[in-house]
């Protein structure tokens, strides 16, 4: 399904209809597309659209020269919550207007500083955004030298295992410190 052949899931009536209340706090439609409904007040715009391979209906915010995802705006105001959030994937008019009801809600919830253009806001965002990435890195690494550095134990490779374990000290289990502490003890022999 492409998005000459989405016009059947009325996208843009419901985006339309269920983000009603930008309009209320001074936005403008600017753009509407079968798979993407745009709108501006000021700095900053709102992006709602429901994505071409993924089926996923999302939300992001524009502001100072950066994109911000809803996921994003839900984690800097309650993280817990951001755990639970996934994007609505839909192939139906029905799901559509269920994940552009959500998100609405969601933005509601979650968004007027975003919305308001709120440059304390957006600046803790994107130094929130750089401890998250790299976290995220932090976590990629570990899966990947994790395998690594308990084979080079097993093989009694002490100084290789120091070294990859010593990169990933952050995400280190207690069994895992202690097989870092063992092979730092034997390295030195």
């Amino acid at each position: 399904m492409n998005s000459s052949d989405r016009a059947f899931l009325n996208f843009a009536k419901e985006a339309r209809r269920a983000f009603a209340f930008l309009g209320d706090l001074g936005f403008s439609e600017i753009e509407a597309l079968p798979t993407l409904v745009r709108y501006r007040k000021g700095i900053v715009e709102v992006e709602v659209y429901h994505g071409r391979q993924s089926y996923e209906i999302g939300l992001g915010v524009i502001a100072y020269g950066a994109r911000y995802a809803i996921s994003e705006i839900i984690r800097h105001i309650d993280p817990e919550a951001e755990k639970h959030f996934h994007y609505p994937a839909t192939t139906t008019p029905e799901g559509v207007v269920a994940g552009l009801n959500e998100l609405s809600s969601l933005m509601r919830l979650y968004g007027r500083s975003a919305l308001d253009g709120n440059p304390e806001f957006f600046s803790a965002l994107e130094r929130e955004r750089k401890i998250w990435s790299k976290e995220y890195s932090l976590d990629v690494l570990a899966d990947q030298l994790r395998p690594l550095a308990d084979e080079a134990f097993r093989k009694r490779d002490y100084a290789k295992s120091v070294e990859l374990y010593s990169r990933i000290r952050e995400r280190l289990s207690p069994a895992e410190i202690k097989k870092l502490n063992i092979a730092e003890e034997r390295s030195k022999d």
